[in-house]
């Protein structure tokens, strides 16, 4: 009995997976045809309509535990005001979704009537299965293109093709840092039948990745770019560049400062490329503490720090002559490293911004086994993922849900995951002298804020969906799976 059963889930969780779309009823058939679905049916999904069957209508009280939980309501009001802040600057904007690996929330970045859609994954089966979306906006007439967001290695570049050759010429791009990686690029080609778009990848100081802007080593990619560009290899899009030292900033102008060296950066960079051309490059510069940060220089928010100056300076001198492009990916969910690199000026609290929390229940209570009152959860690395946060020394935060009304978030007061192992988690309160008990009682369920949410998430294969601005907070109303696999 037990065999059939799990033989059935998993047939299912692969006929969802090599099916994301009808294909016997489809007009995109013959696109999705043409795309290699091997790599998906190696990372089966769970099956959304059996786990909406078992949650959809139970309250959070309800469900086994550990549970991933994201706020729609919150993502909703996340992705509205980046889409707010771009529009009003004029730039354009590339959404990242390797936080969440979802269709629901990708849809939610980019809008409902995009007809520019730019997206980028850090994996391949990411791309994959942003196929079906990617189609669907296409066929309303958008320009659709996708970037693969690691320098293209040469096990990659079949599959790479193969979606290519689905999308269509011009739908995809990809990233290079070195001067073999050309050759790469010859052989997509060769499996697509046309070249392939490409960024630059400009170092600004973090050494993840890229090369710096007046390197020997860029000059001489630049000048072999531009040949193969002319040998109609290849098509350059432009130079991108991630800074995620704007994640260790604390201010608005720090966030600022950090995006404002991107965008020079890559300016820099793009001064070694001299043909002409029928369109501008593109600088695409961004994280989520540094785009956030554009929402500081917004009329509304008008900022009149040195920061903001230089920052809309530098905006205005790339427009003239570039075409800017921003990318960010965390910031529909949020995290405790969002909150602590401040790169807003809020009037409100900027936890309520975080959609994403892992639900968990209170599985033992220790009043005084050690000098501190401790309690332990259901959530250890393998729930939480051992990310540390500049701005406390623990693993996660307990939020205020099902807390009593008297529970204060303030660094003084508030309870912190300060230990974990795999399953457990350790409870106490942040500050270390406190010799107050926990206001904890056995069995009682808590929403933890991650401190990175893109790892943090990665422990789960669905989301549990609740809407803060209903009359039933707690009620479950989708579960989003998530993909899986690279």
């Amino acid at each position: 009995m037990t065999t059939s059963i799990v033989c059935k889930t998993l047939s299912t969780s692969i006929l969802i997976s090599l099916l994301p779309i009808d294909l016997t009823q489809t007009r995109f058939a013959q696109s999705w045809s043409e795309i290699s679905i091997m790599s998906v049916a190696a990372f089966p999904l769970s099956p959304k309509e059996a786990l909406v069957e078992s949650y959809q209508g139970q309250s959070l009280h309800e469900v086994p535990m550990p549970a991933a939980v994201i706020d729609v309501a919150k993502v909703k009001a996340n992705c509205r005001a980046m889409l707010d802040a771009v529009e009003a600057h004029g730039v354009k904007f590339r959404a990242h979704v390797k936080t969440h690996k979802t269709s629901e929330i990708t849809k939610l970045q980019v809008g409902e009537d995009c007809k520019d859609v730019r997206l980028v994954g850090s994996t391949l089966i990411e791309i994959e299965q942003l196929v079906p979306l990617l189609l669907e906006y296409k066929q309303r007439t958008a320009k659709i293109n996708v970037l693969y967001g690691m320098p293209l290695g040469p096990s990659q570049v079949r599959r790479f093709a193969s979606i290519a050759r689905g999308l269509g010429e011009g739908s995809v791009a990809a990233m290079i840092d070195h001067p073999q990686q050309l050759e790469t690029l010859k052989e997509f080609k060769d499996l697509a039948g046309f070249p392939a778009c490409i960024f630059i990848k400009t170092d600004c100081g973090y050494h993840r990745a890229g090369l710096g802007p007046s390197s020997a080593e860029m000059q001489e990619l630049v000048e072999q770019v531009s040949r193969a560009e002319l040998e109609g290899m290849l098509l350059l899009l432009g130079f991108y560049s991630h800074n995620s030292l704007s994640y260790g900033g604390s201010s608005p102008d720090d966030a600022m400062d950090a995006l404002k060296k991107e965008i020079d950066v890559c300016r820099e960079a793009s001064q070694h490329f001299k043909p002409d051309r029928p369109s501008p490059l593109l600088v695409s510069v961004g994280a989520s503490p540094t785009v956030l940060s554009l929402q500081n220089i917004l009329p509304s928010n008008s900022s009149s720090s040195n920061s903001a100056n230089a920052l809309i300076d530098s905006l205005e001198l790339t427009k003239s002559n570039l075409e800017l492009e921003v990318h960010a990916g965390v910031y529909p969910i949020f995290d405790m490293q969002q909150v602590a690199a401040s790169s807003r000026q809020l009037t409100s609290d900027p936890h309520d911004t975080i959609a994403a929390s892992v639900l968990t229940e209170v599985c033992s209570i220790y009043p005084k086994r050690t000098e501190r009152s401790e309690a332990l959860v259901s959530a250890g690395a393998l729930a939480l993922a051992r990310e540390p946060c500049k701005d406390y020394s623990g693993w996660g935060v307990v939020s205020p849900w099902n807390m009593p009304t008297a529970y204060s978030i303030s660094k003084q007061d508030r309870i912190i995951v300060a230990r974990i192992s795999q399953e457990h988690g350790i409870l106490a309160f942040e500050e270390q002298n406190a010799v107050k008990q926990l206001p904890l009682q056995y069995g009682q369920k808590l929403r933890l804020w991650p401190n990175h949410a893109c790892i943090t998430l990665a422990m789960f294969g669905w989301y549990l969906v609740v809407d803060s601005s209903s009359d039933a907070p707690d009620k479950i109303i989708d579960v989003w799976v998530r993909w899986r696999g690279w």
